[in-house]
């Protein structure tokens, strides 16, 4: 091989490393796209990693929470009802100990119910993010939509998850638990909020916690320490509620389901719905299901002696859960699992529908040869869910490939009705 000080080589030679760096900044690039590098926007005080959630009344709030490399003082959300903007809310900072950058977190108050705002969110000494807008919940009873996935993380699937549910525009996303799967790398965090802000920063993502957000770092556990500050939820934020357009959303921290507070307050917030007329519709979310026929999983038999009574006794209509990573869907689950069968079906009463939804991204687990009556259908499939909540009628759900665009399932959950609170199947 001649010398690169040859005359005749050095241009060959700056030929390769031109090529050499080219490669480099497209494999990096690549790297950005896919998740597996820290976001370049979060290397200074620009905003980045950009999400909405509620911390209050839907109708008339929302929190807005994004990360700086470097402190930024000044920094606030700017809103209005057009792109001129001219209102401002002061954000705070929540903090812990293994953070990678600086928290952000403001909360808009005195909104209008049913109405589009305009967004950015920054400083002026750090910069503003592009203009960005959400849609409050209406006053009054009518027709939406919100979708829901669990198991996401920072694959190929999950991106395209991220890419189809948001152009449903749906009213809100519910992350039933295992977001990031960052297991102690903070930095994990970062990548999958960059990830997701496409989503995020224009329709509310509210979110539970599972078993891959108590984290460890090496042999010191942080718990849930690192999604309690990443994100913003209401109340007790382990486990809340919230209303949505006569919709009671009840989000509950399963990874911790022997926990006597939150088991007392679940029964206290179902209770309160039961006796709420307002409220047409009960739908819970956690990331452990009661029943599974997922090979390496299976039924979990303390979750079922702890909560699954309380759930049905409470007039739960359905139940999203994740941790499975497939798709399944039971019959209403008022009956023992084994209940004999009429027609070849599961004996058909009246009792929530539990749904897992693990698909989101993360690797697809499959199912056990077993296949019981309560089992109404199940795939080893990467998908969300879109649920249609009309004004009047049956809650619609689908469960759509993220691949194909296809329906893998649908099912519809009939109103309520005189002889008790629960809704039928249709």
């Amino acid at each position: 091989m001649r010398s690169p000080r040859e005359p005749a080589a050095f241009t060959q030679v700056v030929g390769r490393v031109f090529l050499l760096a080219a490669a480099l900044c497209a494999v990096l690039g690549a790297r950005a796209i896919q998740g597996d590098a820290r976001p370049a926007s979060n290397r200074s005080g620009e905003p980045s990693q950009v999400r909405l959630s509620w911390t209050g009344d839907p109708r008339t709030t929302m929190t807005v929470m994004w990360q700086t490399d470097r402190p930024t003082p000044g920094a606030v959300v700017e809103y209005g009802p057009t792109q001129r903007l001219g209102a401002r809310a002061p954000a705070v900072s929540p903090t812990y100990d293994d953070e990678t950058g600086k928290l952000y977190e403001a909360r808009i108050e005195g909104l209008e119910p049913g109405a589009t705002y305009f967004y950015r969110v920054g400083s002026a000494g750090g910069g503003y993010s592009p203009v960005r807008r959400f849609r409050t919940a209406p006053s009054r009873i009518e027709d939406f939509t919100f979708t829901v996935f669990a198991d996401h993380g920072l694959g190929q699937a999950a991106r395209m998850n991220v890419a189809r549910v948001a152009r449903e525009r749906p009213a809100f996303h519910l992350l039933p638990g295992d977001l990031s799967y960052a297991n102690g790398r903070q930095t994990v965090w970062d990548q999958w909020f960059g990830l997701i802000e496409p989503l995020a920063s224009t329709t509310p993502l509210m979110v539970t916690l599972g078993n891959h957000e108590n984290e460890r770092i090496g042999a010191r556990r942080i718990g849930y320490a690192a999604t309690l500050a990443r994100t913003a939820m209401p109340g007790r934020e382990q486990w809340y509620a919230f209303d949505y357009a006569g919709v009671r959303f009840v989000a509950l921290n399963s990874d911790d389901y022997r926990n006597a507070e939150q088991r007392a307050w679940l029964t206290r917030t179902l209770a309160d719905a039961r006796k709420d007329a307002s409220v047409r519709w009960l739908i819970v979310f956690m990331h452990h299901p009661f029943y599974s026929t997922t090979a390496r999983r299976g039924d979990n038999g303390g979750l079922i002696r702890e909560w699954l009574e309380v759930l049905q006794s409470g007039g739960v209509d359905l139940l999203l859960c994740g941790h499975n990573h497939n798709y399944e869907r039971s019959h209403p689950l008022p009956v023992a699992p084994d209940a004999p069968a009429r027609n070849g079906r599961t004996a058909q009463g009246e009792g929530l529908v539990q749904v897992i939804s693990g698909g989101g991204g993360a690797g697809l687990y499959e199912f056990s040869d077993r296949r019981p009556l309560w089992c109404a259908a199940r795939a080893k499939r990467w998908h969300y869910l879109q649920v249609r909540v009309p004004r009047d009628g049956p809650i619609e759900v689908r469960a759509i490939d993220t691949l194909t665009g296809a329906t893998l399932d649908r099912f519809t959950i009939a109103p309520r009705h005189s002889g008790g609170p629960q809704g039928r199947m249709r």
